[in-house]
């Protein structure tokens, strides 16, 4: 992946560039499969004194086609970061998620760039080396499977909450993402073929969410049993 940082009326500290290097390497596990040549990232960062900000356009270029974050402005440098990679993050799964699908679908795939069923090729590839390992027991081969797709679990889980009325705070949210990934080794072999992993876990995260609420309201009826009239 080729960078291009440039920065108006500031300079990144040591935390920031610190900051800026870890979602980086975040970030460059899931473009494993692109041909890093093709792939590119700008960073134009502006602060504005007079109203406490700072802006940025921050795009990815993947093989010609542009993901730009949408979530580009925030008081301080470091929220900034967050935000326009979280953003990112969302976009890029979007895209491999419409290159599965139009992969999967044989009239769609005749559109694709041989590039990009090479590159399609190579995901299902490493998939099923990890899937394979990990229905063998190997927590570890398991933990890469799903690593990719936990910061998009994470908001999934946090509208799934808010949704049915639940608390979104932190440790909430941690608890329900551990559960999930819990009984997703344990299940591991009964994930439908063709359902994503993303897709998967967020299906297995309403579906806990969704038996909590139930059986929080079960005891609540049993400790507060209705009068007869």
């Amino acid at each position: 992946m080729k960078l291009m940082l440039t920065t108006r009326r500031c300079a990144l500290t040591d935390r920031d560039q610190e900051i800026l290097d870890h979602y980086l390497q975040r970030l460059e596990p899931e473009l494993q499969h692109f041909d890093p040549d093709l792939v590119h990232l700008w960073l134009d960062i502006e602060r504005h004194a007079r109203r406490e900000e700072y802006t940025g356009r921050i795009r990815l270029s993947i093989m010609g086609t542009l993901l730009p974050a949408r979530r580009n402005v925030a008081p301080t440098l470091a929220t900034l970061l967050k935000r326009a990679f979280d953003d990112l993050h969302e976009q890029l799964h979007r895209f491999k998620s419409k290159l599965r699908r139009d992969y999967m679908h044989e009239r769609r795939r005749a559109s694709l760039s041989p590039e990009m069923v090479k590159v399609q090729e190579r995901v299902l590839l490493g998939e099923r080396e990890l899937l394979d390992r990990a229905l063998a027991g190997d927590r570890a081969a398991f933990d890469a499977l799903v690593n990719r797709e936990l910061p998009t679990l994470t908001r999934a889980i946090e509208q799934l909450l808010a949704e049915y009325g639940r608390p979104t705070d932190t440790e909430t949210v941690e608890h329900v993402l551990a559960d999930v990934l819990t009984t997703a080794f344990t299940d591991l072999a009964r994930k439908p073929t063709r359902w994503s992993t993303a897709g998967w876990l967020a299906w297995l995260a309403r579906r806990m969410i969704r038996r909590d609420v139930k059986q929080e309201a079960v005891a609540q009826s049993e400790e507060h049993p209705a009068h007869a009239g």
